[in-house]
């Protein structure tokens, strides 16, 4: 099953949390207001910045900012800053370890890869800005792109 890891959720909700307040902030604010322990805070902040999401402001005033307007980042984006790679990663590939009796033939494997398509494509889709939004507007949205979600 596709499992969103605590520090890919925690991430997510610092980002949000940068992008409502639309304004630097210490790593002491924000893990107040997401009622986070700072060294979490100051971890997933280390690597949101190293993947390009954050700006880290320097000096006694010093805070962080998001790198772009929300729009202009994904949710996919903020994943990878804290996975390292894609979001979603099926249970097989094309290395399938050598005691599954499939791993030559296997009629699943379209299937997970397929998924795994339609998944990095949503989340590459979903800005911030998206994510902010109320929820009753979000999940009408989310309806109309998607048919049938619930």
């Amino acid at each position: 099953m596709f499992r969103i890891t605590r520090a890919e959720e925690q991430a997510i909700r610092l980002i949000m949390r940068l992008a409502t307040e639309n304004r630097q902030q210490t790593l002491g604010e924000l893990a107040e207001s997401e009622g986070l322990p700072e060294p979490t805070v100051a971890k997933l902040l280390g690597l949101l910045r190293r993947g390009g999401v954050v700006d880290a402001v320097r000096g006694r005033n010093g805070g962080y900012v998001l790198a772009g307007p929300p729009a202009s980042i994904s949710a996919a984006q903020v994943l990878g800053c804290i996975n390292g790679d894609s979001a979603f990663s099926y249970p097989c590939n094309d290395q399938m370890e050598a005691d599954c009796p499939r791993n030559q033939d296997c009629g699943l494997r379209p299937v997970w890869h397929h998924l795994e398509a339609r998944v990095v494509a949503v989340l590459e889709q979903t800005s911030i800005a998206d994510l902010l939004k109320n929820e009753d507007k979000a999940s009408a949205e989310v309806q109309q792109l998607w048919p049938g979600a619930e």
